[in-house]
């Protein structure tokens, strides 16, 4: 009787967690955290975990830690681009700027998402980068100072009354209590009073600049201009809620939901995950005469593009990165012929960086997920030449070639740091329509669950959660 006692407790432990997290009360706990909110889609394909942070120096930190290893999800989307995460992750490693050892790792603003990156990559999880560029955000302000409609205050309001809404008794979408968060830790409270007291500063330095003048009417003078001030302010903030705030809010969902597509890929074996770390050196112009020539016929360096290389099609590559040019280097040193100067192109669907120290100096963790199908790329004419810091660059003219698929276990790193593969075998032409080999429909017939978490200012969780639930 106990063994078969023992055995009900075994299945209906498996029952529970094949009904998912939405029955598990680790997951309900989690959930109840007033920095955190949750989605669902209505196909259970999607569950994402948004986690509301301040940039300063609060308990953002840990909690950023404390979701990502309770939840393990299959991906860490973050409100940061390329030129962020470096500068941010050269100082949480001790590098200044200019790539010097300063032993200074201390972060005033950020440490929420250095944390998530230092955990993610210690749990082995892909992370995303979800935002745009900051010169991206800046156009874009520029560019719509002029549009009224941008200075409603309508999303303004309805954030008031809307994104602080407590939570609502809603398995399938929660939004995070931003007034009880900021009862358990006021110091997420500091970066809104700071940027909020400005406006309000100004009105009462004019309220005590005026307040000597013994005119006839300057009371009502003072007034209008404390109400001018006020109303001019409140539209500043309304013009920068709705492009800085409302607009990336939408950039960030966007960017979530294309992480759900990759990681869906990858457990679909479409993708590739590769993984490692190199140094960041200053490329020499004096010849180098280490003799690392690749053969050709047995290996082939891989460039990551954004968009795929198509059978003869012709791109141009502008490159200035030490490994490219030590890449394209090896190339032409392994090749006897013009025919032979051949490399290979896969689309890269996530890529990720990330300054580490590597024996002492400034190096890249890298991260990459790029698909299996790749395109034979012939160089077709190359061009060297200078960039303004006077650094070495080259301008490579490529021709698309045959497909081809890597093989995952005959993919390796070269020492300057890009991927070579082995053993790469022609993709055969074959009717798309018929091809069944890779699937999103898991054997029971449902489609395969991704779970994410996403880290985010709070002022964008509660957006990301509304947008994410509405599609």
């Amino acid at each position: 009787m106990s063994v078969l006692f023992i055995l009900l407790v075994i299945v209906t432990q498996c029952c529970n967690v094949i009904y998912g997290l939405s029955n598990n009360p680790r997951h309900e706990t989690i959930i109840q955290a007033p920095h955190v909110g949750y989605v669902n889609n209505k196909s259970k394909s999607l569950e994402v975990y948004v986690c509301g942070t301040s940039h300063f120096k609060c308990n953002s930190a840990t909690e950023v830690t404390n979701l990502i290893s309770e939840v393990k999800p299959d991906g860490v989307v973050l409100e940061l681009d390329p030129e962020r995460v470096v500068r941010l992750t050269k100082q949480y490693a001790g590098f200044d700027q200019n790539g010097q050892l300063t032993n200074d790792s201390e972060l005033i603003y950020g440490v929420d998402f250095a944390s998530a990156i230092e955990t993610s990559q210690k749990l082995d999880i892909p992370l995303f980068l979800g935002d745009e560029y900051a010169q991206e955000t800046k156009s874009r302000l520029i560019r719509d100072a002029l549009n009224v409609k941008k200075y409603s205050p309508r999303p303004f309001l309805n954030s008031v009354t809307s994104r602080m809404k407590s939570k609502e008794d809603n398995a399938d979408c929660v939004r995070i209590d931003i007034l009880r968060m900021f009862a358990a830790d006021p110091n997420k409270v500091r970066p809104l009073l700071i940027a909020g007291f400005p406006p309000f500063l100004f009105a009462v330095l004019a309220f005590f600049f005026d307040s000597g003048t013994t005119q006839e009417g300057s009371g009502s003078l003072i007034v209008l201009e404390i109400v001018v001030s006020i109303v001019l302010s409140f539209l500043a903030v309304s013009f920068l809620f709705n492009t800085v705030i409302v607009e990336r809010d939408q950039i960030l969902a966007a960017s979530t939901l294309q992480a759900s597509e990759v990681l869906r890929s990858l457990k679909d074996n479409k993708s590739i995950r590769k993984k490692w770390s190199f140094t960041v050196k200053k490329e020499k112009h004096e010849e180098d005469t280490e003799d690392t020539t690749l053969d050709n016929k047995e290996s082939l360096p891989l460039f990551t593009l954004k968009t795929p290389l198509i059978t003869n099609g012709i791109r141009n590559l502008n490159l200035f990165e030490p490994r490219w040019l030590k890449m394209i280097d090896e190339v032409i040193r392994g090749s006897s012929l013009l025919d032979e100067r051949v490399f290979g192109c896969v689309r890269c669907t996530n890529k990720f960086y990330s300054a580490i120290s590597v024996n002492g100096e400034e190096g890249r963790y890298a991260d990459i997920i790029f698909e299996k199908q790749g395109t034979y790329a012939r160089i077709k004419e190359l061009k060297e030449g200078l960039r303004p810091s006077g650094d070495r660059r080259i301008n490579v003219k490529i021709e698309g070639g045959d497909a081809f698929i890597v093989d995952e276990n005959n993919l390796s790193v070269s020492k300057d740091g890009y991927m070579v593969a082995t053993q790469v075998v022609v993709k055969p032409t074959v009717d798309s329509d018929n091809d069944d080999t890779l699937s999103t429909i898991s054997e029971e017939g449902r489609e395969i669950s991704i779970r994410i978490v996403v880290v985010v200012g709070l002022l964008h969780a509660n957006g990301i959660v509304d947008l994410i639930h509405n599609k």
